[in-house]
């Protein structure tokens, strides 16, 4: 296990030396470590150069799992350790890029409040990212959205919220309050892959109606940059209120709404089922649960509703 810790390490920093000053380990000790696993596994793990290291192919393949072993055995450790009295350990939970700004921070202070001596850690990432990342257990929580992609995963559904098409506001739907879903076909858009939830959504409802796949002329995996093409006046996007609140107020976006049927998805709390849960994961998780709740109800976020525990 150790020589998995190092060699991680190692990796991340791609040098032996940083590695070894982190780590309070002689350098050569490292060297002889890494040695190890490459006479273990026959193979050269690390590419060395005067700038530093890299892993080979197969060291890419060790790093993976060794990612993967490693969180196995601190979440062994944390439920171990957490048949205490109060729960403790290290919980992470994944959180899309279009809900950090309303819910990051509310679910990370309901933890901190009620549960002290949990070490909360919160990824920022791409729906899609989140939601592999929880199937696959190397996150035991995250926050999804549901659009029949969460076979295999514990759920708490929350909320439903719709979506918005965003423009710039010089184009002459920026004039518009509503848009209907088949006047989408005729617009230029830049969406993320289909392999990411809003895509996913769009083409899903706009085939149920029976319309033509949305004209996506770019994809990009990428919230910032859906934006700043918005505001360049590439092309529209679509997506959630807490996506684009802080540009529409500035009036650097503006957004009509999506009519004749809108498009809606469900935001659900997914846990993991690869691993069991700890006692600390399932406290995070009703944290999160009543956090977000509690967000929604106080905040000004724009088409969005509350579903009830048993929706």
């Amino acid at each position: 296990m150790r020589q998995l810790r190092y060699f991680v390490r190692i990796v991340d920093l791609g040098s032996l030396s940083r590695a070894a000053g982190v780590l309070h380990v002689a350098q050569s000790a490292l060297s002889h470590q890494v040695a190890a696993l490459e006479d273990e596994f026959k193979s050269l793990l690390l590419n060395r150069s005067s700038r530093g290291v890299s892993p080979t192919e197969c060291g890419q393949h060790l790093y993976r799992y060794a990612q993967a072993i490693l969180k196995h055995a601190d979440d062994a450790h944390d439920a171990v350790t957490s048949c205490s009295t109060e729960p403790t350990g290290h919980v992470g939970i994944g959180i899309p890029l279009c809900m950090v700004a309303p819910l990051g921070l509310p679910i990370f202070n309901e933890v901190r409040t009620r549960y002290p001596a949990i070490r909360l850690q919160i990824y920022e990432e791409l729906s899609g990212t989140v939601l592999e990342w929880v199937k696959s257990g190397r996150l035991m929580l995250g926050i999804a959205f549901d659009d029949g992609n969460l076979e295999g995963l514990d759920t708490v559904r929350v909320m439903e919220e719709r979506l918005f098409l965003v423009v710039n506001p010089k184009s002459r739907l920026a004039r518009r309050k509503v848009i209907t879903l088949r006047e989408l076909q005729g617009i230029d858009l830049v969406l993320p892959g289909l392999e990411q939830g809003v895509r996913h959504r769009v083409e899903r409802v706009m085939m149920r109606e029976g319309l033509s796949p949305p004209a996506v002329i770019a994809e990009m995996n990428s919230l910032a940059l859906l934006k700043q093409a918005v505001a360049a006046n590439i092309a529209a996007t679509i997506l959630s209120w807490p996506s684009i609140e802080t540009e529409v107020l500035q009036k650097k976006l503006a957004v009509v709404e999506i009519t004749r049927p809108s498009i809606t998805r469900t935001v659900s709390v997914c846990a993991t089922t690869v691993v069991k849960q700890t006692r600390a994961a399932e406290c995070v998780l009703a944290a999160a649960t009543m956090a977000i709740r509690h967000a929604v109800r106080n905040a000004a976020w724009r088409g969005v509703r509350l579903l009830s525990a048993s929706a």
